[in-house]
């Protein structure tokens, strides 16, 4: 068994350090702890582990401590080189095409109320497009156009329903106290956001 202590550790450090170990056991199987200090990080891990088809529980070991044990199937080599960690699954590596990348909940310099209107207008001009984007990423104070209530929603909705992926930064999501309240799409971790950049055809940040 490996044994992982990412405590203190930010996003995304310990699932970083997990897809590796996990990369190393995979050829004979076996189970990998990892220990966290908050629930996102478990979040995570759960994700990464899911995506990848291991087994995972979580436990919290007392306030500030969390133990996510993973464990890894014996897998053929050629498995094992599609889920190396410095790969990501055949559905992300082999994407193309436009993703779109929000870090704020307005658009441009300047007024913050014409900015509110402007990303309004993007969002719905996205919908619009003959091929929607891939993905629509979401960090910082843009997953706050992803919250219950937001007027961004049903342009998100209507994205999410042509294909696109709309995916919300776990740690800013958590930042801002929104996580319980996200009304479209689904939380993911700094690598996820990363790879689905570094393997889009093309990036328009906002």
């Amino acid at each position: 068994m490996k044994i992982i202590d990412a405590m203190g550790k930010a996003c995304p450090v310990p699932v970083v350090l997990a897809k590796k170990a996990a990369a190393e056991l995979a050829s004979e199987g076996g189970e990998l702890q990892v220990l966290v200090d908050n629930q996102p990080a478990c979040e995570n891990l759960r994700n990464m582990a899911e995506g990848n088809g291991y087994a995972v529980m979580e436990e919290k070991i007392e306030p500030g401590r969390y133990r996510v044990t993973i464990k890894v199937p014996v897998q053929e080599q050629k498995q094992v080189q599609i889920q190396s960690v410095k790969e990501q699954t055949p559905v992300i590596r082999e994407e193309s095409g436009l993703v779109v990348v929000i870090s704020k909940d307005s658009m441009g310099q300047g007024s913050e109320e014409l900015g509110k209107i402007l990303i309004k207008g993007f969002l719905f001009s996205l919908t619009q497009l003959k091929n929607p984007p891939k993905a629509v990423l979401f960090f910082n104070s843009g997953v706050l156009l992803t919250v219950e209530g937001c007027n961004t929603l049903d342009d998100l909705r209507e994205l999410e329903q042509a294909g696109t992926q709309i995916e919300i930064c776990g740690t800013c999501a958590d930042y801002y106290s929104v996580k319980d309240s996200i009304g479209v799409g689904k939380i993911v971790n700094m690598m996820t956001i990363t790879e689905r950049m570094a393997y889009a055809g093309s990036v328009i940040n906002i």
